[in-house]
């Protein structure tokens, strides 16, 4: 009985510290160091990171993605979410999140119009599912790779990551310069936030 108890107030706790973590979410176009300052903070907060899922499923299929895929896409990364919860202490970093993946689905007309309800869905939950939105500057050099576009898709994808959170009313804090600069900048958001 003793075990049963012990085993039911642990559940308890362990419910209690995922309740308390908050999920802290950076967005921005390609190359704009959103992975980088993601596991930096994990990192100074001595929690985890959330990868952008969406990066893994792009190279494995070469680009080659239609709705369907941007459909798993989002609902494996908020998958990850839910399962680094139980790892996380106090925030859980996000790089990436629906709200990107429909958009450049969308940009990259794979995903149609009307998108796919699920994919919609899961766009609409990013308003109240970060406790704070980071946007990454543009201002860092961009990093060519095969998988990536260019310097002008960059800005043109930056521009409508912004467009979009104004047009949902999602409060948001853009962050810039070096991967210190922008961590001391997240830092004041959070540890004031956290008081």
């Amino acid at each position: 009985m003793a075990e049963q108890d012990k085993a039911a107030n642990d559940k308890a706790a362990n419910g209690k510290a995922a309740n308390d973590v908050q999920r802290v979410v950076f967005v921005g176009a390609e190359s704009t160091g959103k992975s980088t300052l993601s596991n930096y903070l994990a990192h100074v907060y001595h929690t985890v990171a959330v990868p952008e899922i969406g990066r893994f499923i792009w190279e494995e299929k070469h680009g080659r993605l239609g709705p369907d895929d941007y459909v798993e896409i989002a609902v494996k990364h908020r998958a990850a979410e839910d399962k680094a919860m139980a790892q996380a202490r106090r925030w859980l970093f996000v790089d990436t999140n629906a709200l990107t993946t429909l958009l450049l689905g969308i940009e990259f007309h794979q995903v149609g119009d009307p998108p796919p309800a699920e994919l919609l869905r899961c766009a609409d939950d990013c308003r109240a599912r970060y406790a704070h939105t980071f946007v990454c500057a543009d201002d860092i050099p961009y990093e060519e790779q095969d998988v990536r576009e260019n310097e002008a898709w960059r800005g043109r994808i930056q521009q409508l990551v912004v467009q979009d959170l104004d047009a949902r009313g999602i409060p948001y804090t853009v962050v810039h310069g070096s991967v210190e600069e922008r961590a001391r900048q997240v830092r004041r958001v959070l540890d004031g936030a956290a008081r």
